[in-house]
Formats: C-alpha cells, structure tokens, sequence
C-alpha cells in the first residue's frame, strides 16, 4: 500500500481521507480460491492425521485469515487508496503465503527463503489478477480461478484415492502370530526396545569422518552383542519402525499403527501379561490415531491441525515442526519422564522408547554446509542420553532384554535426503544406501543361549528373534521377511537401488556386499 501511496504522490495524485465509493462485486469473493487452492492439497496430503472436522477447521481458519487481509482492511482502509487495489494486494499476499511451504520444498530452502524469489511470485500474482480484474476480462478472472480450484483439488483427491486402494493383510495373516499361537513361553523378561533416531554402526560413522568406537566398546562392557550389519527394508521412521513392531513388510492398515501401540508385537506380549509402554519425545508417533499403550508419554497429543496450520504459517512443512511448540515437552522433561520410568518399572513390561536424538538432517532436499558437524555434535549428546538410559536400565532391571537401536540413517549424503527424481541410479554409492538404510543394533540377552536364536539380517528380523528366545524354539525364525530393501514409491527410494540378503543391486557398487566390515 505505501508503494502506491508513493507512486501516486510521484504522479502528482492528491490524498482525501475519505472512503473509497468503491464496492466488492459478489463475484469477488470467487477470489478466495486461489490462495484456498494450495491448502485444499495440504489438507488432502495430510488425511491420515486429520479428521474431517479437523480438515475443515483448517480450512475456516484460512478463510478468515484470506477475508481479513482480502476484504477486511481494504474495507477499512480504502479510504487512503482503492479498496479494490487493496483486495488484490491482499490476494496476492495470501496466496504467497499460503504457497511458502510449496516453495520451500521446491527450492529447498531451509529457516529462511529467498526474498527476491517470494516478492515475485506475489508481484507476478498481483499484476496478473490486476490486468485481469481491471479489464472486461473479470468473469474469465473468477472463472479460471475457480476451474484451477476444482481441477486441482480433484486431481490431488483421486490420487489420495488410488493410494488408499492399496490392500493390506489382515492380521490373523501375521506369520510371527500365526507361528507362535496360542502357547506360553518358557521365560518372560521384560523388554526394552530404545531407538535413537538416525543412529548407524560405526562403518557408516567412519564413512563420515566420524569415529563412534567409543561408544560400541562401552556397549560391548555392558554385556551388549552387537550386529553391524543390519539395515532396514524401510525408510524413513514409520516406514521402518511400524514394520519392525509387526515383524512384517505390512502396516496393517495405518502405518502408524505399529509404532502406537497396537503392533503385532504390542498385541501378542499384551496377551502374555506384559503392560506396555511408549515413550516418545514428540506426538509424532500418535498423530491421527492416538496411543494403544498401557502408558506413554507425552501425555498431550497437539491436535493435527493445529501441526498443519503451524507449518503452513511457518512456510515449510519440517520434521521437527513441533518440537518446543504448541505446549510440547521439552527436551528435559523427557529425559527426566522416560528415566524415571525406567527406575520404577515393576512387573511384565514391554518398553518401546524413541528418542528424537542424533535425528537425520534437515532433509530439505540441499545438505547444510555443516550439515555433518550439526550430526555429529547431535551424536555426542545422543551418546551421553543412551549410557544414562542404559545404565539406569541395567541397574534396576539386570535381567531383562536391552535392544539399542537405529531407526534408518541420517540421510548426510548427496542431497541429504532420499535421492529418486535427483540423481541416476549410476551414481548412487554404498554409502548413499548405508546413508538411509544402515540401522545400529546391540541387544544384551539375560542369558547365553541367544546365540541359537538371533539370526538377524534386516532391523524386521528383531522381533522373531525375541520371540524365538522366550519360547525357546527357532522354528519362530520362519517368520523372518524377505531381507529386501522395498523401493515401492520415491518415499522410499535411492533412484532404484536396492539390497537383498546384504547384496547392493543397482548403483555404483553393484553386486557388491552393504558392508564390508568384519562382524
């Protein structure tokens, strides 16, 4: 607005304080369906966490925001310039914003875009819907902003339609379930599964410049086995973790369904007598389908749309949106909650915990200049937190089962994310897969039998191995899944490479074994 006040006064324009005679046509508020466009499509990609109420709060909010600045302040202002400049100044500004987060996975950006490239996109818009508004061309105006509307809405919802065709196996179909049945185990120790985010053995560490040996020794003291040569057939987190908690390439519906409590693994230690607990640092794990823990923390779970309506408001949809936001618990607060319980466990206990620490990169699709160095500062305190849980654990609970592991890697390498539509398979490496699909992994067993049992080649291989302990019977291994990394989407993708049984098929060291190192 001052731009124009400015342009006009250059021109000679004399200022009256009085109201624009200028009226809103009905047909303006077709208007609103461009910036509506963009969140229309953020509502639809997000249906698995928002509920239709949700979506539809979402979607007033944003109208109340496009009304405020379309037709609001032009209506109380207009009488320092044109309401209807002002409206499609408006328009423009909201549509911008509404758009940020697009345009921040687009280019990439990361905490702060670029202003040359923000303020042309609201110029073009703003010139392009004034040439148009102020022409005999206005009915085309409202009429391609409303066919844009439909069309992209309805494409986005058919292609939300095509993938929730996909079928998904009953449970009773689980083969870790159907192998194990109705029988007792021959022991029954409680379990801890605690995951560190993004945590890689330290053959992948070494690829970095990072040496965690330290670590791995102190591991090895506490009476620790570890498997260096693990990965996962899935990532990012849920795509790894839902399926290691159903021993299973299946979701069986939801893919957060495993991690928030009524995995295959959840169900069948429950029916076993064993309470079960889910400890988390954000609700990230619970978002859209709520916990099925007998405990877990955080306690609140931040409404989705409010998650969404952040993220859009911020202009990038991050991974760690929440953390610190919105009446989440803080770093601290976890810490302390999770160890507490950890002193105070009593009785059967199956405890799931995942901690937010070293965490990936930033994965905006362009590496950080430091982008190694934030990781490996993140790792020492990752480091620090996994000897106070282990050994908290290990004093209070000596005979119970202790799994330390990675969920995927930190994605440090090449655009620090997954890499299909970026890079040809040709020049995909093994570190690029170990970069994504490396998964730490120490379990320390009560007793020394567990070498019987602990054929373990894909991080979905953990459970059948512990169940093929407590019952004291490796026919349960059978349920072990094809070791196969699933490349079914670009999600889930390094431009087609694969690993089956170890082996890299596809990429730069094709045929070749994932890792090298001595186990």
């Amino acid at each position: 607005m001052t731009f124009f006040v400015v342009l006009q006064a250059k021109k000679g324009g004399e200022f009256t304080f009085k109201y624009s005679k200028e009226k809103f046509y009905p047909g303006d508020f077709l208007l609103l369906l461009l910036p509506l466009t963009p969140v229309v499509q953020y509502i639809l990609n997000n249906q698995e966490i928002l509920s239709p109420i949700e979506s539809l709060y979402v979607l007033i909010i944003f109208v109340l925001f496009s009304v405020f600045y379309m037709f609001a302040i032009p209506a109380l202002l207009g009488m320092v310039m044109s309401t209807r400049t002002l409206m499609l100044l408006g328009l423009a500004f909201v549509f911008t914003i509404a758009n940020m987060a697009s345009m921040s996975d687009y280019f990439t950006w990361f905490e702060m875009g670029s202003l040359k490239t923000q303020l042309m996109l609201f110029g073009g818009v703003f010139l392009a819907v004034r040439l148009l508004y102020n022409s005999d061309k206005r009915a085309v105006l409202y009429l391609f902003i409303a066919v844009n509307f439909v069309v992209n809405s309805s494409a986005q919802l058919l292609s939300q339609g095509s993938e929730a065709d996909t079928t998904s196996l009953p449970i009773e179909e689980n083969k870790l379930l159907s192998l194990i049945g109705e029988r007792t185990p021959v022991i029954t120790p409680n379990i801890y599964l605690l995951v560190y985010d993004a945590y890689v053995p330290n053959e992948t560490m070494l690829a970095y410049g990072i040496d965690n040996s330290v670590q791995e020794e102190y591991l090895s003291e506490q009476g620790f086995k570890l498997y260096p040569h693990t990965y996962t057939i899935g990532s990012p987190t849920l795509a790894s973790m839902s399926r290691v908690l159903n021993a299973s390439t299946e979701f069986y519906g939801d893919r957060r369904r495993g991690v928030s409590g009524d995995g295959i693994t959840q169900i069948m230690l429950r029916e076993l007598g064993y309470e079960t607990y889910g400890l988390f640092f954000s609700d990230f794990m619970l978002r859209g389908v709520g916990e099925n823990y007998d405990y877990s923390i955080p306690e609140n779970i931040i409404p989705p749309y409010v998650q969404l309506l952040n993220a859009i408001f911020i202009g990038e949809f991050r991974f760690d949106i929440e953390d610190g936001g919105f009446g989440q618990q803080t770093r601290n607060q976890f810490v302390t909650a999770k160890q507490s319980i950890f002193e105070d466990i009593s009785g059967k206990a199956f405890v799931y915990m995942h901690s937010n620490r070293p965490s990936h990169s930033q994965i905006s699709g362009a590496c950080l200049p430091d982008e190694t160095d934030r990781f490996e500062k993140r790792l020492t305190r990752a480091n620090v937190e996994m000897q106070q849980d282990v050994n908290l654990i290990i004093e209070n609970d000596p005979g119970s089962i202790v799994i330390v592991a990675g969920d995927h890697g930190p994605y440090l390498t090449k655009n620090c994310n997954m890499t299909a539509g970026f890079y040809d398979i040709s020049e995909i490496s093994r570190l690029d897969i170990q970069d994504r699909y490396a998964t730490f992994l120490a379990i320390r067993w009560p007793t020394g039998d567990f070498v019987q049992y602990d054929d373990i080649t894909v991080l979905q291989d953990l459970f059948p191995a512990i169940f093929a302990y407590l019952y004291k019977d490796t026919t349960i291994l059978d349920a072990k899944i094809e070791p196969i990394i699933l490349i079914s989407n670009s999600i889930e993708s390094i431009s087609g490479a694969s690993v089956n049984n170890g082996v890299i098929y596809g990429g730069i060291d094709n045929g070749e074994l994932l890792f090298l190192s001595v186990k």
